[in-house]
């Protein structure tokens, strides 16, 4: 995987940047034609550009504790104070690769802000590293510096319920893996040598508020 690494220099230190990020992101965006969309933790402000540009979102909110430089349109903003206090509702909440940077008292209390500022019918969209995926579990969720822990989409699934959300979908994302047949058997191949299974290095729950 190409990543690029850059400075946030109110805290002085590096993170982690996924080159391949706005081909990831597609899936979703297509999901965001004519709803108003939160996107947490935006950094840059690719996503708010391709759901307007491409794929037709009605308004698109981006907030980031630490906004790009380059990004003009994200806003800066701790993500729970924001979601405690807005008077926006949305139709779609985005969370790509956010919760594993708070540890649960924290993620618990961005489900329940998710849910507040939602509307009925909304979608809360959750991606995060799938520690199912050798080379994610053993490498490339440890080198990001601002991780605080893994999230697993079975404890995910259960608190978004717990937090009033309907689980509509939830598995991994293989659309964002390389498919080709014989990258699937050296994958299967691997899974049976060290007896974990391989999978996609995300994961992802669209649930819904009733």
């Amino acid at each position: 995987m190409k990543n690029k690494v850059r400075r946030v220099s109110e805290v002085n230190c590096y993170l982690v940047e996924d080159s391949l990020s706005e081909f990831k992101q597609i899936k979703y965006a297509r999901q965001c034609l004519n709803k108003d969309v939160l996107e947490l933790g935006a950094g840059k402000d690719t996503f708010r550009n391709m759901c307007l540009e491409k794929y037709g979102a009605k308004s698109v909110v981006s907030i980031d504790r630490y906004p790009h430089a380059e990004s003009k349109n994200v806003i800066k903003a701790d993500l729970i104070p924001y979601l405690k206090s807005t008077k926006k509702k949305f139709d779609v909440v985005y969370a790509r690769h956010i919760l594993e940077h708070f540890y649960e008292d924290d993620a618990v209390e961005i489900i329940k802000g998710a849910y507040r500022v939602l509307r009925s019918g909304g979608q809360f969209l959750i991606i995060v590293p799938n520690m199912k995926n050798i080379a994610v579990a053993m490498c490339d969720f440890w080198r990001e510096f601002e991780h605080k822990r893994p999230y697993m989409i079975h404890g995910i699934s259960i608190n978004i319920r717990q937090h009033g959300f309907e689980v509509a979908e939830a598995g991994q994302a293989v659309d964002t893996w390389d498919m080709a047949w014989y990258k699937q058997v050296i994958r299967k191949m691997r899974e049976i040598i060290v007896g974990i299974p391989y999978e996609a290095p995300d994961v992802y729950i669209r649930a819904v508020k009733p």
